[in-house]
C-alpha cells in the first residue's frame, strides 16, 4: 500500500500546492492503487474527487500530521507514504517526503521568527528520518546536503514540467485585458523580491506600460509584508487568478518577469515559457538550471540592471522556443517517483 499525504488540498494554491496536484492526478492516472489522504476543511472538492480523497480525524493542518496521520498509517500496519510538500510527520520514518527548497534555513530574516523556527524543525526531523527524499532541482539537493547534513545518496532529483491544464488552456486564444503590460507571478512574500522589481519598472518611467502583478500575499508565515502603500495606478495586485485568467495574461504580456532572490526550481517561469512569454528572469542556479543560454537574465539585488534588461527586452524578441528546454511530462515524473517509492516499498516488505 502507498499513501499519498494530500494535506496541500486544504491550502491555497502556489507553486508548490500546483506542482503537488499534478503529481497527484498523474500517480492516480497511472498508478490507481496510490492512496490520498487529507484532513477535514476547506478542500479542493473537485480534485478530492478525482483523487478519490479518504478524509478522516478531528485535527487540522500540522497537528493532523503529526498525530493523526501517523496514527492511521500505524493502523494501516506503516503503509509508505509520500509527503509532496516539505512537511509530514516527524516521526515516521517510512516516508518518502518532497522537499521543495530551504529558504526557512538560508534565509529566516524572510520568514516570522516562529515559523523560520518551526520548519527547521520539522523538515529537519522528516529529512533525517525518512527512507529517501525527493528534490525538484540539483540546486536544492545541493542546500539539503549541506544545510540538513543529508548523504547524497539519500537524495533523488526529479524535476517539474509544465502543469497539464497550463497545456491545454494554451491552445486558446485570449482577449488582452490590460493592453500594454508586462507579467510577474509570486506569493508576495519578501524573496520575490517584488520591491526591487517595482522600483526597476517605476524608474522606467514609461507612462503607458503596466506592471501586473499575480499572487496572494502570506503575511501570517513572512515577516515585513511590504508593497501596500503602492499608489501608482500603473501597478496593479490581481490577487489570486484562475488559471484560464493567467494563461491569457502569459500569452499577452510583453515580457515575464521573475525577480526572485531564491528558488527550489521556479515553475512560473517554465509556465510563461511554454505560453512563449519573452522571459526574463533572475540570474540565480536553479533558473539558470532550468533555463541555460536560452533566456535573458539580471542581478535580482540591482533595480539599475532590472531597469536596463526589461528596456532591453521590451525592444527586441528573444524568439523562445518552447521545445528547447525541460520537456518532461508529468507521466515521466509520476513514473519516476513512483520506481523510487517502489524501491523502498520493497526494502520494508523484505
Amino acid at each position: 500500500m502507498i499513501v499519498v499525504n494530500a494535506r496541500f488540498l486544504a491550502k491555497k494554491v502556489t507553486g508548490l500546492e500546483r506542482y503537488a496536484a499534478e503529481l497527484s492526478i498523474a500517480l492516480k492516472k497511472y498508478f490507481p492503487d496510490v492512496k490520498f489522504v487529507s484532513h477535514k476543511g476547506d478542500l479542493n472538492t473537485e480534485l478530492a474527487k478525482e483523487l478519490n480523497l479518504e478524509v478522516f480525524g478531528l485535527l487540522k493542518g500540522h497537528l493532523w500530521e503529526q498525530i493523526e496521520l501517523p496514527r492511521y498509517l500505524k493502523k494501516k500496519k506503516s503503509p509508505i507514504l509520500l509527503s509532496p510538500v516539505n512537511t509530514g510527520p516527524i516521526y515516521f520514518k517510512n516516508q518518502i517526503p518532497i522537499i521543495h527548497d530551504l529558504a526557512f534555513l538560508r534565509h529566516p530574516e524572510w520568514y516570522s521568527k516562529s515559523a523560520a523556527i518551526f520548519f527547521k524543525f520539522i523538515v529537519s526531523k522528516v529529512a533525517q528520518n525518512s527512507s529517501h527524499i525527493l528534490t525538484v532541482s540539483e540546486f536544492s539537493k545541493s542546500e539539503i546536503i549541506t544545510l540538513l547534513k543529508i548523504p547524497e545518496e539519500k537524495i533523488t532529483v526529479i524535476s517539474c514540467a509544465v502543469p497539464q491544464k497550463i497545456i491545454e488552456l494554451s491552445k486558446n486564444e485570449y482577449k488582452n485585458k490590460y493592453g500594454n503590460f508586462i507579467l510577474t507571478v509570486a506569493t508576495i512574500e519578501p524573496r520575490k523580491n517584488l520591491k526591487n522589481l517595482i522600483n526597476a519598472f517605476l524608474q522606467l518611467n514609461q507612462k503607458d506600460l503596466k506592471l501586473i502583478v499575480v499572487g496572494n500575499k502570506n503575511n501570517r508565515v513572512f515577516s515585513n509584508p511590504e508593497l501596500s502603500n503602492i499608489t501608482n495606478h500603473n501597478i496593479i495586485f490581481t490577487g489570486y487568478v484562475s488559471d484560464e485568467e493567467l494563461v491569457g495574461l502569459y500569452k499577452n504580456t510583453r515580457l515575464f518577469i521573475y525577480p526572485s532572490l531564491y528558488e527550489g526550481f521556479g515553475l512560473p517561469p517554465l509556465e510563461a515559457f511554454f505560453c512563449n512569454s519573452n522571459l526574463l528572469v533572475s540570474d540565480i542556479k536553479p533558473l539558470k538550471e532550468t533555463f541555460g543560454d536560452k533566456i535573458l537574465y539580471f542581478n535580482p539585488e540591482s533595480v539599475n540592471d532590472i531597469a536596463n534588461k526589461i528596456e532591453e527586452l521590451l525592444n527586441v524578441s528573444m524568439n523562445t522556443n518552447k521545445q528547447l528546454i525541460n520537456n518532461l511530462t508529468w507521466q515521466q515524473i509520476s513514473s519516476k517517483t513512483f520506481q523510487i517509492i517502489k524501491i523502498y516499498y520493497a526494502e520494508e516488505n523484505n
